[in-house]
């Protein structure tokens, strides 16, 4: 193997840098738990909640076979001894929203009760994050490095935004920045270590979501990132991998027979006819996969939800609004376009310290290679819905970009790091609760996201309970509301209701609306089949454009609109 440059270790160990990790870790803790405990359920908390206590009570595996189970487990753990019924049967009780907002609405556990817990280990999530880009960037480049890799990805508003939600993407980007380090180490003869541990961070990487293959194919060319494997090294290395790959595929199967361990061949095979034969259109997948449940109940489980995730994709995930278009087949363009404007400047600003420091040019070539691999698997995707499907890029390049304060240092290079690290500070500051919203000032921030995208990138429902609380001060009578969300503004009346009929025909009147029901409601509505409740917001929607003047604004989710 041809070896890179060693890295310089430092002289002594910093005595301050430990204590400025911690307060770093705990500040951006503290940030997620402030802005969770005022963002409202989003879109798709309510059926995740419902599979996470089910996943850990009864292990029936009937709600949500499209996301693995582990993510769900941990909310579910946190739930753990309070009084809460289940959600209704999904395969024996009349489709719609309505038994998910029984479920999370009138419990007997208030619902803020059961949101606040169930996010918080997303936020133990994050601060595990962090500890894992401050050890990947220490072991390369000293200490102080470490500190700003940590630095940079606590400042980074979408990261810190997604601790506060019930989901997968922080849990599959923990584990696959966990396994840059065995990685890294797999062609090294001595490192024998390397492949299980490999294979054990892979497998709760794939319990955590069905894109993780895909993440971590990206991540193959951080086998270069320490040495350069020689062809002598080949053979070994492949077969490291396909152990690791062994290991991983155990791992997620012993994950899926702990969660779905009551699951009744019935409900297994009508979750396979559900989503494969009905939702998928492939009647002949979903036989082989019936098959394959009844010869090896975790596998057949495992392949109905990696396999409806594929099809639907294939088939098509719904509508799309990118760039003012509203598609089914979504663009290519979508995630260079989302990474650009929704990655802070500091971090951009800290990347190009970087480059400058020779110990990290390896590293940052490896990144690319990584970079430019999630760009091109991905530009065929249908699921043009959120950056967080590209979470894991932003840890990378604070670690990247941590390696501008790498031993030994320069001044210059030093002070540009620090720079950079200052307009992180700031981006954050002023983006605070908002994060989830967060755009860079290059794309117009918080205002000028709506021109780009309306998916989980802006508008997720997160920021219903604040125009609850702003409502008053707008219209004091009841402000008519359409926010799409894991929440209804109807709920919270009389403060918000729904447009009273033809209120959009009203000069003066006063609209709230999201900019995902403004932007595309009226198409995602139609594909649901709700035709009466498209038409009346395709009405809202004329009224609004020829009529209508945005006089205010709630986060960068919600417009207020006044009618002229």
């Amino acid at each position: 193997m041809n070896r890179s440059q060693p890295s310089v270790p430092p002289a002594r160990r910093p005595r301050f840098e430990p204590w400025i990790s911690l307060a770093l870790v705990v500040f951006s803790a503290a940030l997620a738990l402030h802005h969770l405990s005022g963002d409202a359920a989003t879109a798709d908390e309510p059926v995740h909640l419902a599979a996470a206590l089910e996943t850990v009570r009864d292990g029936t595996g009937r709600w949500n076979p499209e996301h693995p189970p582990l993510a769900k487990a941990l909310a579910g753990i946190a739930l753990t001894n309070l009084p809460i019924r289940p959600a209704d049967d999904p395969l024996h009780s009349v489709p719609g929203p309505a038994r998910l907002l029984r479920f999370l609405y009138q419990n007997a556990t208030p619902p803020e009760t059961i949101l606040f817990r169930a996010r918080l280990p997303f936020v133990a999530l994050l601060a595990a994050l962090l500890l894992a880009v401050r050890a990947e960037a220490r072991r390369r480049w000293g200490p102080w490095a470490g500190c700003a890799a940590l630095a940079f990805a606590a400042l980074e508003p979408t990261l810190n935004a997604h601790a506060g939600v019930v989901h997968t993407d922080l849990a599959v980007t923990l584990f696959v920045v966990l396994s840059l380090g065995p990685l890294a180490r797999l062609a090294r003869p001595e490192a024998q270590s390397a492949t299980l541990l490999l294979g054990l961070l892979w497998g709760l990487a794939f319990l955590s979501k069905f894109s993780a293959p895909l993440l971590a194919l990206c991540t193959l060319p951080f086998l270069a990132a320490d040495v350069t494997p020689t062809l002598r090294d080949l053979p070994r290395l492949a077969r490291r991998l396909l152990g690791a790959a062994g290991i991983a595929l155990l791992v997620t199967l012993a994950g899926f027979g702990w969660a779905y361990r009551n699951q009744t061949p019935e409900d297994r095979h009508a979750l396979a006819v559900d989503r494969l034969e009905v939702k998928g259109r492939s009647p002949a997948l979903a036989r082989a996969v019936i098959a394959a449940g009844d010869a090896l109940p975790p596998l057949g489980n495992l392949l109905t939800g990696a396999l409806s995730v594929a099809l639907q994709s294939d088939v098509g995930a719904g509508a799309n609004y990118f760039l003012g278009q509203v598609s089914r087949e979504g663009s290519p363009w979508y995630f260079p376009v989302a990474l650009a404007v929704k990655t802070p400047l500091g971090l951009l600003v800290g990347l190009a310290a970087a480059l400058a420091a020779r110990p990290s040019r390896r590293f940052a070539a490896v990144f690319g290679g990584a970079l430019l691999l999630f760009l091109l698997l991905s530009s065929r995707t249908t699921y043009n819905i959120g950056v967080r499907h590209a979470l894991l890029l932003f840890p990378l390049a604070a670690i990247a970009a941590g390696s501008a304060l790498a031993s030994p240092a320069v001044r210059l290079r030093s002070a540009a790091a620090l720079g950079a690290l200052f307009v992180a500070t700031v981006e954050i500051a002023t983006v605070h609760p908002h994060e989830l919203s967060f755009f860079n000032a290059l794309a117009g921030g918080l205002e000028g996201g709506r021109r780009f995208f309306v998916d989980s990138s802006l508008d997720w429902g997160q920021d219903l309970l604040r125009l609850r609380d702003a409502a008053p001060s707008f219209a004091p009578g009841g402000l008519g509301a359409v926010v799409f969300g894991g929440d209804l503004p109807a709920r919270h009346a009389p403060v918000l209701r729904p447009p009273f009929p033809g209120e959009e025909d009203r000069p003066g009147a006063l609209l709230a609306i999201g900019e995902a029901p403004l932007a595309l409601g009226p198409e995602l509505l139609r594909a649901k089949g709700a035709l009466e409740d498209a038409d009346r917001l395709e009405r809202i929607r004329t009224a609004l454009l020829k009529r209508g003047t945005r006089v205010g604004a709630i986060g960068g989710s919600i417009g207020i609109w006044r009618i002229e």
